[in-house]
C-alpha cells in the first residue's frame, strides 16, 4: 500500500492489540477504508488479530515494539503519523502486578514496571500524539480501568498506574480544550483477557471483550469522553469514595484477589 492511499482512509492506532480488548478493539473498528496500527508485544498475537481485520476489509500494519522506550516510541510516533496521520488512537497497552498467590505482598519490580508501562508509557505517547493532532483534530483515548477510581490493596501499583493515566488525561484534555483535539477515558471493570485470567478472586460482572470494545465504540460515537462500566461495580467503586475510611476498606476487602505473576515478572524466576 502507498503512503498516499494510506492517508486516504481513516487511520486507528491500538496498542496492546495483541489480545484481550485491544484484539477487540481492532475487530471492532476493522472495515473497508480503514487502516491499522496494531501496536504490541507479541508478534504471533498481533499476526493474528491482523489476519481477522483484513478479512473484514481493512489494511493492517503490524507493530511489535516495547513501549517502554520512550524516545523510540516517539520517533516511531512520528513516522507512522507522517504515513497515515492517526486519526484515533486508543492508549490500551498495560500490565498487572498485585499480591501473590501465597500472600506476598507485591513485588518492587513488578510494581515499577507496573507504573512504567501503565503510567509513563501511556502518557509518553498521549502527550507526543495531542501535540501532533493539535493542528489538524484526532482523537485520544486512554484506557484506564475502575481500580483507578479506589485504592485496592491487592494491587497497589496497577491503581496507582490507572489513576495516573486518567488524571493526566482528564488535565490534557482541559489543556486542548481551545483545540480540536479530543481526549477520551475508558474506565472498564473486569474484562475477560489473558491478563484478568491470572486474577485469583471474584471478578464480578465480568464481560466479554468483545461487548467491552462494542460498548465502546457505541460510546465514544454518541460523544462520551469519559465511559464506565460495567454499571453496578462503577457504582459500587464510586460509593466506596463516599463512605468513611474504615467501612470502605472493609466493603473492598470482600473482594479481594491475588495475581499470577506474569512471563515478565521477575517473581517467576
Amino acid at each position: 500500500m502507498t503512503d498516499r492511499s494510506r492517508k486516504d482512509r481513516r487511520c486507528i492506532m491500538i496498542t496492546g492489540a495483541g489480545g484481550g480488548l485491544g484484539s477487540a478493539l481492532a475487530s471492532e473498528y476493522a472495515a473497508p477504508q480503514t487502516h491499522l496500527v496494531l501496536w504490541g508485544r507479541n508478534a504471533a498475537r498481533l499476526e493474528e488479530t491482523g489476519e481477522i481485520c483484513r478479512e473484514r476489509g481493512a489494511s493492517v500494519q503490524t507493530l511489535s515494539q516495547d513501549i517502554r522506550a520512550l524516545s523510540a516510541v516517539r520517533e516511531r510516533l512520528t513516522e507512522l503519523d507522517a504515513e497515515c496521520s492517526i486519526d484515533l488512537a486508543f492508549l490500551n497497552a498495560g500490565v498487572s502486578s498485585g499480591a501473590l498467590p501465597d500472600g506476598a505482598p507485591e513485588p518492587v519490580e513488578d510494581a515499577c514496571r507496573t507504573i512504567e508501562v501503565n503510567a509513563l508509557a501511556n502518557i509518553n505517547m498521549a502527550a507526543f500524539l495531542a501535540q501532533r493532532m493539535c493542528g489538524r483534530g484526532g482523537h485520544i483515548v486512554c484506557v484506564s480501568s475502575l481500580a483507578a477510581l479506589y485504592p485496592l490493596p491487592d494491587s497497589p501499583a496497577y491503581c496507582a498506574s490507572k489513576s495516573a493515566l486518567a488524571v493526566y488525561a482528564r488535565a490534557l484534555r482541559a489543556a486542548y480544550s481551545r483545540t480540536p483535539v479530543r481526549i477520551g477515558i475508558v474506565y472498564p471493570g473486569y474484562v475477560d483477557s489473558p491478563m484478568s485470567r491470572r486474577l485469583l478472586g471474584p471478578q464480578p460482572k465480568r464481560i466479554s471483550a468483545g461487548n467491552a470494545a462494542f460498548l465502546i465504540r457505541a460510546r465514544l460515537e454518541a460523544g462520551a469522553d469519559d465511559i464506565t462500566f460495567p454499571f453496578l461495580p462503577a457504582l459500587g467503586v464510586r460509593c466506596l469514595n463516599l463512605l468513611p475510611a474504615p467501612a470502605a476498606s472493609f466493603f473492598a476487602g470482600h473482594f479481594g484477589f491475588k495475581v499470577l505473576p506474569d512471563d515478565e515478572s521477575p517473581a517467576r524466576g
